[in-house]
């Protein structure tokens, strides 16, 4: 939210940002590696998808708020679950912000990535007839308005009432729109193929469950 017009919160000294980085990519290897090692084909799938969509983003970063980010967030919740999905978001919004600009607003937009990447690991976009496009359009829409109130934490200040809050909220609401249609279009546009890549990934890891069960088990 607020991408448009240059408003990202408070400006990091040197030492904070480092700092703020060191930290995203400490949780970003504590999210993958935790627990059960996570198989060469994940670890490269999530590598590629990375990569593909902090492009994406650069590239469309002339147009506000339309984010490929959000839906692919959502599909990788859904199918690797909600953990492998943090590391995602914290991995693109690091990896994009490098040449869009880093600063505070990184870590909220990582946290906002990463709250849909929960989103996801708790919908089902599989069923016996396949492809459930209609649960993932819904979710990319709502999703859009999650990842904005997050955000929006990156801009209050202390002292600030609920009130002043809410005002904020209420002026990125034509920007979270934009988001919500723009996920929409995501999801109707590369929604399909993202979902076939991922069921290769996770049958590749041995993964035989229902895609609705995979968060219990990876997230």
């Amino acid at each position: 939210m607020f991408q448009a017009v240059g408003v990202h919160g408070p400006e990091l000294t040197p030492l904070a940002h480092a700092a703020m980085n060191v930290l995203l990519v400490t949780v970003t290897f504590a999210l993958l590696f935790a627990g059960r090692r996570p198989h060469r084909s994940v670890v490269a799938g999530l590598a590629t998808l990375v990569v593909v969509v902090a492009a994406l983003r650069v590239l469309l970063q002339p147009l506000p708020n339309v984010q490929p980010v959000t839906v692919a967030a959502l599909l990788i919740g859904s199918h690797l679950g909600a953990r492998r999905g943090a590391a995602f978001a914290v991995l693109v919004a690091l990896l994009s912000n490098l040449l869009i600009g880093d600063g505070w607003w990184t870590l909220f937009q990582a946290l906002g990535w990463a709250g849909v990447a929960w989103l996801g690991s708790r919908i089902v976009v599989e069923n016996e007839r396949g492809f459930a496009m209609g649960p993932l359009v819904t979710a990319s829409f709502a999703s859009a308005f999650l990842f904005g109130f997050i955000t929006t934490l990156s801009l209050a200040e202390p002292g600030m009432t609920v009130g002043g809050f809410v005002h904020l909220v209420y002026l990125g609401l034509p920007f979270d729109l934009v988001h919500a249609f723009g996920n929409v279009a995501f999801a109707l546009w590369f929604g399909p193929a993202l979902h076939r890549f991922l069921r290769d990934v996770r049958t590749m890891e041995g993964c035989v469950q229902p895609v609705g069960d995979v968060h219990v088990v990876h997230g």
